[in-house]
């Protein structure tokens, strides 16, 4: 039936994928099994996330505490683990104390102001509608329509304060849940994670230990080098931003700065999604306030992108700029910021095992 075995595999893999396929469809059609597996999902997976995340932040720190000697003997892998937590603890309290509170100070007056910020625009957009110069242009816009659809924006702004208190009273409980569950199982990646490759190689043959080993270092490499880089790029960004707005009077400097911190996690597209709200912001004062924001974004991005990305992620994953941007887009429409923050990671990764494959199959050939 088949000219040779390379086409009756491939035959049989065909099937197999779409009886796979068929399967899983069908099974997602019923809502009472796809409904508690997609709530246990939902409830690990920012654990995992979250402390997978700190774990290739804090890994560095582990192995050079590891590498110390005390009286001729290396630390003891527990001990330097309690270390490290230890240390991120402190730092974690220190933040609470210190940063926290400003932080919630400075969110609060933002969410009561956001109703004099609506009013502000409105205000602005209808005396731009009415100036001279504006009616010179000879636009074919309807005013009416402009006044009504920013008049329905700023009503809106209401809602948006009361529902916004309501969504952060309604989320204590998870937050809760997440900021004990976080650090415990974060511990256990730190004490246990240097089991995970021995216990890989005991799922395949013997003679194919090392080649477990050397693919599984690499991936786990790819990803430290990529998160701990991110990680040290957004405290750069979080910590230059705040005192750029600081030092220009932003309001709510200190909360700006944090998001535009944070948001530095998405490659090139982040520090533009963390400029919009100070530009927000800085537009309720004045033109010139909006072209200070702008400047400090602009010498913390050269900073960034010339001294800090090259030293400490550089040319490591070697993906291309445009392949970047597109991974961006298609896993922005597929599953918003989250898939924008872990495609790049994820990528990378499969990047990698396919590599790691293909350079298997070819020493395979030749032997």
């Amino acid at each position: 039936m088949f000219p040779n075995l390379k086409y009756k595999n491939l035959f049989f893999w065909t099937i197999e994928l779409l009886a796979l396929s068929a399967l899983i469809w069908i099974v997602s059609r019923f809502d009472f099994l796809m409904q508690p597996i997609s709530v246990f999902i939902s409830t690990v997976f920012v654990p995992l996330i979250v402390a997978g995340f700190l774990y290739y932040v804090l890994k560095p720190i582990l192995t050079l505490l590891e590498k110390i000697t005390i009286k001729n003997h290396k630390m003891p892998h527990q001990l330097a683990v309690i270390i490290t937590f230890v240390l991120f603890l402190t730092v974690i309290g220190g933040a609470l104390i210190l940063l926290v509170p400003t932080l919630v100070r400075e969110m609060t007056n933002l969410i009561n102001a956001l109703p004099g910020f609506a009013k502000t625009v409105q205000s602005y957009v209808n005396d731009t509608l009415q100036s001279k110069w504006f009616n010179s242009l000879h636009l074919s816009i309807d005013v009416d329509e402009v006044k009504s659809a920013v008049g329905k924006y700023a009503a809106s702004f209401l809602t948006i304060t009361a529902g916004t208190l309501g969504n952060v009273i309604s989320t204590i409980t998870s937050v809760t849940i997440n900021l004990v569950t976080i650090p415990v199982v974060l511990f256990y990646m730190l004490s246990d994670g240097n089991r995970l490759l021995p216990a890989l190689q005991r799922l395949f043959p013997d003679r194919f230990a090392d080649n477990v080993a050397d693919l599984t270092n690499k991936m786990d490499h790819t990803i430290e080098k990529y998160i701990s880089g991110q990680a040290i790029e957004m405290l750069f960004v979080g910590v230059a931003m705040t005192i750029g707005y600081l030092i220009i009077g932003q309001p709510y400097a200190w909360l700006l700065g944090v998001i535009a911190g944070i948001t530095n996690i998405v490659p090139y597209v982040g520090p533009w999604i963390g400029v919009i709200p100070s530009l927000i912001v800085a537009g309720t004062q004045s033109w010139k306030q909006m072209i200070l924001v702008l400047v400090v974004m602009t010498v913390v991005q050269q900073l960034d992108g010339n001294f800090i990305y090259p030293n400490v992620i550089g040319k490591s994953l070697q993906i291309h700029p445009l392949t970047i941007m597109i991974l961006l887009m298609v896993a922005g429409n597929l599953k918003g910021i989250v898939g924008m923050i872990l495609v790049v990671p994820v990528y990378a990764v499969l990047r990698t095992v396919i590599k790691f494959g293909t350079q298997m199959r070819e020493l395979t050939k030749n032997k």
